[in-house]
């Protein structure tokens, strides 16, 4: 696979670049540490893994809570069901889950969802170690908006995707990832479910947990995987993940048309089945058609199929949420070759 320069500099001294960016927003307290990878050349960690009980440097190899990144798993499951033929992104969502209170009168697509379009909120009613009151205020929550008036990245959104998918498969969430995605692309280090406490699990902030626990609150109380997010994965799993889809080899193709076509475009704001496509939070010199994801705890994987570059940039944040997605954007644009703004 042919990876895209960028400018005339080579991969070593654009992940250098990218490197010493990261150093920098070690050093302003912005991210406690950092690995930084591209597709088809090296990775580099930088700063510490975790600083309770004591301090351990970060490696290529630590595996990090990825937060809503891992949304895009949820996506990936649902896509392969409509490849599959059995989903249809355009049928209204209650078709797979007529408990929703909306039932029968619902006109919110299963893609509306994955487009956070479908008009509900980012409010949580449904937060609870109570299965049975998760459940219940999860599938009572109702839209505040008419479908496609405007977009509002709600987490709800993507846990009735998981719960779709599961209905659909006949499996959890982590069994179908596992079996359909990570799998059959050789992702051995990447999981649903908490691992625990181990060698290369990094610790997170906002709140800070025990490395190898759920950052999320709501995933943290909850006994099953929920779409919404928070696995656990390392760069070069996320890398893998990354190729595939500018390879497209390993799935059917409406798979990868399904993830990398925008299908809602207003107020600025693009996306794609699962995916931002947004102008503005894009990488400066990649394309239109770039995907790209971002996580609470500090993450960002970024796919540009018409360059053929894909990056992955896994850090722990310590400080401001826009500041430190900012500060992962100029490091894409450090290991792709963007002169600096």
């Amino acid at each position: 696979m042919v990876i895209s320069d960028g400018t005339a500099s080579s991969p070593e001294e654009r992940l250098e670049n990218a490197r010493r960016e990261a150093q920098t927003q070690i050093a302003s307290g912005l991210i406690q540490g950092a690995v930084i990878a591209v597709a088809g050349g090296p990775a580099a960690a930088a700063g510490l893994q975790c600083v309770h009980p004591a301090e351990k440097p970060m490696t290529v190899h630590s595996r990090f809570d990825i937060a809503s990144v891992g949304k895009v798993f949820t996506a990936a499951c649902c896509a392969l069901l409509a490849a599959d033929g059995e989903l249809e992104p355009d049928a209204p969502f209650t078709r797979y889950l007529p408990e929703h209170v909306l039932g029968k009168s619902c006109n919110i697509t299963v893609r509306d969802l994955a487009m956070h379009a479908g008009g509900f909120d980012n409010s949580k009613p449904y937060d609870s170690d109570d299965v049975e009151i998760f459940n219940r205020e999860l599938f009572g929550k109702r839209p505040v908006r008419p479908r496609l008036e405007a977009f509002e990245y709600a987490c709800s959104n993507f846990i009735l995707l998981g719960k779709i998918a599961e209905r659909i498969s006949g499996t959890d969430l982590d069994t179908l990832a596992r079996e359909r995605i990570w799998k059959p692309l050789g992702m051995d280090r990447t999981q649903w479910l908490p691992p625990g406490d181990g060698d290369d699990e990094v610790e997170h902030w906002f709140p800070n947990r025990p490395a190898g626990r759920h950052n999320d609150g709501t995933c943290y109380l909850c006994p099953f995987p929920l779409g919404s997010g928070s696995c656990f994965s390392t760069a070069r799993d996320l890398l893998l993940f990354a190729r595939d889809i500018l390879e497209r080899g390993r799935f059917p193709g409406a798979y990868y048309d399904l993830i990398t076509s925008c299908r809602f475009a207003k107020n600025g704001i693009r996306r794609s089945f699962g995916w931002d496509m947004t102008d503005s939070l894009r990488p400066r010199g990649l394309s239109a058609g770039t995907i790209f994801h971002s996580g609470w705890t500090g993450q960002t994987l970024c796919i540009d199929p018409a360059t053929k570059f894909a990056a992955v940039v896994l850090t722990s944040r310590t400080g401001d949420h826009e500041e430190a997605r900012a500060g992962r954007k100029r490091i894409i644009e450090a290991l792709y070759g963007t002169p600096p703004a």
